[in-house]
């Protein structure tokens, strides 16, 4: 994956990419789990206000994000940043470990009166209302057992588009019918699992969420501890864009889409102030063509490319796990469209333009190139012994087909990467995507890398030989 500083968004918005820069004081070597952040908190200052239509029905702002990823490498000091970003906008936030149905959605309370007597008080749960919600114990929806499956579908409801009638949350008790809409946000986290079945990726909730994992083995770590024992007894040197620059950019985009929409609908403040949360979305629904609107001659050819893009990675995969990964295929084309969105939030534009598309396609493509190496890689999804087995061969035979050279000190054997991945082309009547994505799968594992001013050498490991 590339630094985030390499996006096409941290090159063009400034506070983004100094968003970014205070995450990885935090969260070290976690830039795409940076970003994502950056949109969950921007998603979370819009859904009062934003609903993106598509054709009879519509999206909301919202960003959720399930991030798989080893022990102790970030993730829980990552939500330290956010909660602090969040309590300092004004977005409330709450933290998940384990609990009842009840805890997630409300339940009823028996409470005394003035005079003594008992009424049944619904009290809220964490799924309710607007909140950024941190579920740091993952590995529940990965495993679920009978309990946790109700969990799960409660946070899949929760995720469908606020407005919609698919987000209700309900649950009949003994007191009464509980009914509640949610507005928020998901921050899942967890290790990676020790495997997942096909069942569980199949499953609606991951369609819903931002999928990513990453590995971290000892070089990773060893890298991450040196560039943080060089902060012991340094204090953070002031950044371009500060801390406040950040919160106050927050702050004013929850002012101009509020004043976008009560523009929009010609409603005064005081009276939007007084409506109830159902008066809202009518509100909002009602404007959505209005509040963003589409640049038809750039939007809609992005917004094909982009699709393209997606459907090219399923290139070559295994019929098994090709039906599994074409399964989020429409979850990337909706966050294309959110992300989009954002990026014209950012662009400070209510116009949403092929850029933006173009933005948010550089940072979705390669989190679904990364879910799909993830799905091959660690997941019990058909036979795959075979087929890794075949793969090492066939990269093991092109790179025998050419002759190596010495690259200075650092030995002999090393062969154009381009060259190898040329012979492997032709050996397997493929296209050179379908090469490139298929090293990265399979062969990448397999060779060392090295450079030689522009030009990427690989060697086959000597354990391989």
């Amino acid at each position: 994956m590339r630094n985030a500083k390499d996006y096409q968004a941290a090159k063009k918005f400034p506070i983004f990419k100094g968003y970014i820069d205070h995450f990885n004081e935090t969260s070290i070597d976690n830039d795409i789990p940076g970003m994502l952040s950056f949109f969950f908190i921007q998603g979370q200052i819009a859904v009062p206000y934003v609903r993106i239509p598509w054709g009879p029905a519509h999206l909301d702002p919202r960003n959720h994000v399930f991030w798989i990823q080893s022990s102790r490498t970030g993730k829980s000091i990552a939500w330290e940043f956010i909660g602090d970003i969040l309590r300092d906008v004004g977005v409330p936030s709450d933290l998940y470990t384990t609990g009842t149905d009840a805890g997630l959605i409300g339940g009823f309370e028996m409470e005394e009166d003035g005079d003594g007597n008992k009424q049944a008080i619904l009290k809220e749960g964490m799924l309710t209302g607007r909140k950024a919600l941190n579920f740091d114990e993952g590995s529940i929806i990965l495993n679920p057992n009978k309990h946790s499956q109700e969990t799960v579908l409660y946070l899949q409801s929760a995720c469908n588009p606020v407005g919609s009638n698919n987000n209700k949350l309900v649950k009949h008790t003994k007191l009464g019918r509980i009914e509640t809409e949610s507005l928020v946000s998901l921050w899942i986290t967890t290790y990676p699992p020790s495997g997942v079945k096909e069942y569980v990726l199949t499953r609606g909730i991951f369609q819903r969420v931002l999928l990513y994992w990453s590995h971290w083995n000892t070089d990773r770590r060893k890298a991450v501890s040196m560039i943080r024992a060089e902060s012991a007894f340094k204090r953070t040197p002031p950044m371009d864009i500060s801390y406040e620059d950040i919160t106050n950019y927050f702050i004013s985009l929850e002012k101009r889409l509020r004043n976008r929409v009560l523009s929009v609908t010609e409603t005064p403040f005081v009276e939007w102030d007084g409506m109830t949360r159902e008066e809202q979305e009518s509100l909002i629904q009602s404007a959505m063509t209005e509040v963003f609107k589409a640049d038809d001659d750039t939007f809609y050819p992005a917004l094909r490319d982009a699709i393209d893009d997606y459907y090219s990675l399923l290139s070559g995969l295994n019929p098994t796990i090709m039906e599994v990964v074409a399964s989020f295929v429409p979850a990337m084309e909706n966050n294309t469209i959110i992300f989009a969105t954002h990026m014209a939030m950012l662009d400070e534009s209510w116009i949403v333009k092929g850029e933006h598309v173009d933005m948010a396609k550089d940072i979705l493509y390669d989190i679904f190139k990364n879910l799909i190496l993830w799905l091959e890689d660690e997941v019990n999804i058909g036979p795959r012994t075979q087929e890794k087995a075949a793969q090492r061969g066939k990269w093991a035979t092109a790179y025998h087909q050419i002759e190596g050279i010495e690259l200075g000190n650092r030995g002999d054997g090393w062969k154009a990467k381009t060259k190898v991945l040329k012979i492997y082309e032709t050996q397997n009547d493929c296209s050179r995507g379908s090469a490139y994505n298929n090293f990265e799968r399979w062969g990448e594992p397999m060779f060392d890398n090295a450079k030689d001013g522009r030009v990427a050498f690989i060697r086959l490991k000597e354990n391989l030989e």
